[in-house]
């Protein structure tokens, strides 16, 4: 090493030791014309960034406004890459984000610019400064909203193609809903007023009380007739019923189910109901035929044979033979009023045969019900005859029956 210059690991003897930390300046010692960002995330670059301060009472045109503005926030960008350059100032720091690098230094002094900006260009930078319009109620745009365009308008897109897919499915959903309620009430809505019972016969204009009426041989509507297949038997005893219900075999009634089929025909102006068995069934079993509603509330009862509890009344017997037996029903075509209050349709027939339990059953029988559509075009067949005629009544799958008119009217 030369001898003219100075060993630099050797402490010069002239200077003093410098202190490890200096003191803070003094804000004597910080002007605004001399702040300078040099260090942290504001640093860009390898130099200092100068910030143009404005001078004191001076006054901007709009255009010089403008000018001094973006040459601010350009000296404060230094030497970052931006991705937008617009002619607008305040929207070429909206969309660069460069609010970012404004700090409380910086913002002193912009200050010394925004006093000279005339009334219009100074509001428009005091609510970017403050974060936003002041019409943004709830908070400015976030970073990203302003800091990207094209993000916005992606999502004014998806938005409005979100509320497309949110009305089409609405709609879909109103109509199904639509749909559902129309199904519901038609299932279990008010049912429209009804005038006639589903019972309903062939016109005619016979008079009841002739006993040679018009109409030919019985002709039976399959709709109306029914083979009397169901059981039910109830062990004798005590206790609720539904315990003691049970199967009772076939040797406990005195005919098979479905040994007996029934029809309604309409006779003498009236409805009637064959009863179509065995060779002497008539004599041997208790019968019992209701007319009833919908709700299975008797409107008329007619019982028939040896039965031990008879209920209802004695019916007209219009027809009587060894294997065929036509018994008179009050079936009206109108609405009837009910004893406990209320009215009915007369919409069916039940027909029981009531079998003798002895001391096992309490109730051992064999039924059907004879029931139609209120809304459907079954009408009750008629036939005629004159006293002593030997009918024939054919009621399908084999059960023919025979009996002679007796000229009993209802």
């Amino acid at each position: 090493m030369s001898d003219d210059l100075p060993d630099p690991t050797v402490p010069d003897e002239g200077v003093a030791d410098l202190p490890e930390e200096l003191p803070p300046p003094t804000e004597e010692e910080i002007q605004p014309d001399s702040f300078l960002v040099t260090t942290g995330f504001l640093r860009a670059g390898d130099g200092p960034v100068q910030l143009p301060v404005g001078a004191k009472g001076m006054a901007y045109t709009a255009a010089e406004a403008d000018a001094a503005a973006r040459g601010f926030f350009d000296a404060l960008a230094g030497e970052r890459e931006l991705e937008h350059d617009l002619a607008d100032p305040v929207e070429h720091v909206r969309s660069n984000g460069l609010l970012l690098l404004f700090s409380e230094g910086v913002a002193e002094l912009f200050e010394t610019h925004l006093v000279a900006m005339p009334p219009g260009n100074q509001e428009r930078w005091r609510d970017l400064i403050a974060g936003g319009a002041r019409s943004e109620a709830f908070g400015p745009l976030t970073l990203q909203e302003r800091l990207d365009e094209r993000q916005v308008e992606t999502n004014l897109v998806l938005g409005r193609r979100q509320r497309l897919v949110n009305g089409v499915v609405g709609v879909v959903i109103i109509s199904a809903l639509m749909a559902s309620g129309w199904w519901a009430y038609q299932e279990f809505g008010i049912e429209a007023q009804r005038e006639r019972g589903a019972l309903q016969f062939e016109a005619t204009d016979q008079p009841a009380t002739e006993a040679a009426l018009e109409g030919g041989p019985p002709a039976a509507q399959p709709a109306l007739t029914a083979g009397i297949t169901d059981t039910v038997a109830v062990l004798a005893g005590v206790g609720p019923v539904n315990d003691r219900v049970t199967t009772a075999p076939f040797a406990a009634y005195p005919y098979p189910p479905g040994a007996l089929v029934a029809s309604l025909f309409q006779y003498a102006g009236a409805g009637h109901i064959v009863i179509v068995g065995p060779t002497n069934f008539a004599d041997t079993v208790c019968l019992r035929a209701s007319v009833v509603t919908s709700g299975l509330r008797p409107l008329d009862t007619v019982t028939h044979g040896p039965c031990v509890d008879p209920v209802g009344r004695e019916p007209a017997i219009g027809c009587a033979g060894p294997t065929a037996l036509l018994l008179a029903l009050d079936i009206p075509a109108g609405q009837v009023d009910l004893p406990e209050g209320g009215s009915g349709f007369a919409d069916a027939v039940r027909v029981q045969l009531i079998a003798d339990g002895g001391e096992e059953y309490e109730v051992l029988t064999q039924r059907t019900t004879i029931a139609v559509d209120p809304d459907s075009d079954v009408r009750i067949p008629r036939f005629g005859g004159a006293t002593g005629d030997e009918l024939t009544f054919d009621l399908g799958g084999g059960k023919v029956g025979t009996c002679t008119l007796t000229g009993d009217l209802p």
